[in-house]
């Protein structure tokens, strides 16, 4: 197998799980998680949203979803020992909730939200205390820039130098979207 370098312009031709990162800083959870719960919730949290579209909600407007664990064991290539240690971990810290349906039926998990720590968002957000409002139009110029992605903070000047990220233009990315209307 040949090693093959990204260019600049094909950085952004993947679709990504997404893990929290206050799970990795997060007293809560930093320490009582290890790495296979946490891309379990990342897998989670991806299948939630598929759930929500699906409408799968229980009769209190929950959303659930069926995640089993040889599912699972296939998707991260672990074991049965180590997928139940990742999902009691997880049931530990309350981040998710199994329902049994019998009858050799999977289980219904409920995803839960994380708790956050008023010490981080602090850390993240100048201003914190000051103000809470519905409108965040006038909140966004408080918050700090977030530059913990080592690729763009290269302050070299040239081609490929990305000091402004905020102010970088992508340009035909609608095939990222699920229900795209320029499909041929």
């Amino acid at each position: 197998m040949e090693f093959i370098p990204y260019k600049a312009n094909e950085c952004f031709e993947h679709l990504y799980y997404q893990i929290p990162m206050e799970l990795f800083f997060n007293p809560k959870y930093k320490d009582k998680l290890n790495s296979d719960s946490k891309i379990l919730y990342g897998f989670l949290l991806n299948r939630l949203t598929l759930s929500a579209r699906n409408n799968w909600v229980d009769e209190d407007e929950k959303v659930f979803l069926i995640f089993t664990r040889k599912e699972v064991q296939e998707k991260l290539n672990l074991s049965d020992k180590t997928v139940t240690k990742a999902f009691n971990q997880l049931k530990e810290c309350k981040l998710i909730n199994e329902k049994k349906q019998g009858a050799n039926k999977p289980n219904l998990i409920y995803v839960g939200k994380i708790e956050h720590d008023e010490d981080l968002i602090k850390l993240i957000r100048k201003n914190y205390e000051s103000r809470i409002v519905k409108s965040t139009i006038h909140d966004t110029e408080n918050l700090r820039p977030n530059y913990n992605n080592n690729n763009y903070n290269y302050k070299g000047k040239g081609k490929y130098s990305f000091q402004n990220y905020e102010q970088r233009h992508y340009d035909d990315l609608d095939f990222l979207y699920a229900n795209n209307l320029y499909e041929n």
